[in-house]
């Protein structure tokens, strides 16, 4: 590349791009669809296997003839171009199917988070206007009660055994507690996909068309709809497109983060797929299936939470399984101590993986993905550094200027993969996006970190993960985390704010490796560390010693839970 004058801003000086080679940084996005691009990138390669379910195999040939089954019932239930349909399911081939069928008619698949309450889901259906539903039979007990106070006028029922071998299949039909009430408005899939054929042409390619929405939590407000369309997924996807990133076609990518997130269909199953790597459908997301899915498919790549990751490494269903055809080990969605990177890559080392733990951040407004690392580009503590088509920088949240490499900030992100808009939503879109004279146009993260002079990206928290203590004083929660983690013997940490007689204070909830005999002894150790190293305001009144830190279903870290437990907390204050 040619040399340029630095500036000591990373929206400028782009560090991270001496990693990349010109032909990646200059690469043109493809104009056309999301299935367009899937079918040409694997329309000569029909009878590899694209995905595998509970052990099933299925080919490129069975999935776009199984798509265009579902894209002429669509059309023949009258959904068009612009249209939304409910997907109130998991990962199952149906599922893969239906989006990708959705893509072809130019409607949009609304991903309808099964953890939400019966409010938010009617709240978020109501606003979409959508009339059809395909819902999972083993999830239509979450959702029957609901459907009454929606738009939806007909539902779609998908078993989760249609697709699994015959006798996995009999056998998971057993456990199905309540028959289905069908009728006109509730109708199986099978009944479904067999309603005819329909020539009516594909709609064909149009910038930023909608293809996919998301939903962020609701955890600070009401959920909002994150709308994705091709050209956003594309600019996702193309980092992995690349000759820096080599795999092979008989790869194999195990699925572990939902698809009603934006990193679970983005880049853990629309990526593999465009790369015609075999990937495999995990409909049920818990650690005890991550840990099974590893010892069954033996995976060259998988990306999962950081929970999942500390669970395989203590697992003895693991022991003595080889892992060596594991290439790619990605976790991502929470921050990973360098203690636990050290724990897991060794534990890959003897589990024969020769790659280290990879790292990657993003958010489901920005694409699933903005930064990762990769085997030959990674610094101990960082977050990776921005893919392709992503500009990471830190900001000022109050004043709005950019600050230099090096400076603690708020991250914000400027990449081609960012949603088009919270649907519906035109005030909170305004807030999140700031764009700037250059015409960039900034997603706000919410995050504390920076990047240094090599462009590596370190997250140090959520900016919401902090509390004014009764001194008025404003701590960041991951700072007094830092220190702790710096004691050797402390495996996992998490630092939360409580209320008590005595205003806002903060409890260490501490889990030691299996070397500490006496965890309760320790605390006094640490509690004095801390003492020397940060000032009074920062400092915990109590600390608990735990087994596990509790998660949510998302597979992070379940911090109401953790405020709520105060059985066996320990105080030590200056004068213990």
């Amino acid at each position: 590349m040619e040399q340029k004058t630095l500036t000591g801003y990373p929206s400028i000086d782009k560090p991270w791009l001496k990693y990349y080679s010109e032909e990646a940084i200059n690469a043109k996005l493809p104009e056309c669809t999301v299935f367009e691009y899937l079918w040409k990138n694997n329309k000569d390669y029909l009878g590899d296997v694209a995905l595998l379910y509970f052990g099933k195999k299925i080919t490129y040939s069975e999935l776009f003839r199984e798509t265009e089954r579902v894209r002429n019932a669509l059309l023949n239930e009258g959904i068009r171009k612009g249209d939304k349909v409910i997907l109130f399911t998991s990962s199952t081939p149906e599922t893969v199917y239906a989006v990708l069928a959705l893509c072809r008619i130019g409607a949009v698949a609304d991903m309808i988070n099964p953890l939400f309450t019966k409010e938010q889901a009617i709240d978020r259906i109501n606003e979409t206007e959508a009339t059809l539903m395909i819902a999972l039979e083993q999830l239509y007990d979450r959702i029957a009660d609901a459907i009454p106070e929606t738009c939806v006028k007909k539902t779609v029922i998908v078993p989760i055994y249609r697709s699994m071998p015959t006798v996995k299949g009999a056998f998971a039909k057993l456990k199905l507690k309540k028959p289905i009430p069908y009728g006109e408005t509730v109708v199986s899939w099978n009944a479904f996909v067999q309603n005819g054929v329909n020539d009516q042409p594909d709609a064909p390619y149009e910038k930023d068309h909608p293809l996919i929405m998301v939903y962020s939590s609701g955890s600070t407000g009401a959920s909002k709809g994150i709308v994705l369309t091709n050209d956003s997924i594309y600019a996702t996807v193309s980092y992995f497109h690349r000759r820096e990133f080599p795999y092979e076609k008989t790869d194999k990518y195990l699925q572990m983060i939902p698809v009603w997130f934006s990193t679970g269909i983005v880049i853990s199953l629309i990526m593999p797929l465009s790369l015609g790597i075999a990937t495999i459908l995990e409909p049920v997301f818990s650690k005890e299936n991550f840990v099974r899915n590893l010892r069954t498919y033996r995976p060259s790549m998988t990306l999962g939470a950081t929970s999942l990751w500390l669970y395989a490494m203590n697992s003895p269903q693991l022991k003595g399984i080889d892992f060596s055809n594991l290439k790619y080990p990605i976790t991502g969605g929470e921050k990973l101590s360098e203690n636990d990177e050290i724990s897991v890559n060794s534990f890959l080392r003897q589990h024969g993986c020769n790659a280290p733990i990879l790292q990657g951040y993003g958010m489901c407004e920005l694409g699933g993905m903005v930064t990762s690392s990769s085997v030959g580009h990674m610094k101990k503590g960082a977050a990776g550094i921005p893919i392709i088509n992503a500009t990471v920088s830190t900001f000022d949240p109050y004043t709005n200027i950019e600050m230099k490499i090096g400076e603690r900030g708020e991250l914000r992100v400027d990449t081609l993969g960012r949603m088009k808009e919270y649907f519906r939503n035109p005030q909170a879109t305004a807030e999140f996006f700031k764009t700037d004279e250059q015409g960039r146009v900034w997603g706000c993260t919410g995050d504390i970190g920076y990047v240094d002079e090599d462009g590596f990206v370190f997250i140090k928290g959520r900016a919401t993960d902090s509390c004014v203590v009764e001194s008025g004083e404003t701590v960041y929660l991951f700072d007094v985390e830092d220190v702790i983690l710096k004691e050797e013997t402390v495996a996992q940490c998490k630092v939360v704010d409580i209320k008590t007689e005595k205003g806002t204070e903060l409890a260490a909830h501490i889990v030691f490796d299996e070397t500490v005999a006496d965890p309760k002894a320790k605390l006094g150790e640490i509690a004095a560390r801390v003492k020397r190293e940060l000032p009074p305001h920062m400092v915990p009144q109590y600390y608990k010693v735990r087994t596990s830190i509790p998660v949510h279903a998302n597979g992070k870290r379940d911090v109401d839970a953790m405020r709520r437990d105060r059985e066996d907390l320990i105080r030590i204050t200056s004068e213990s």
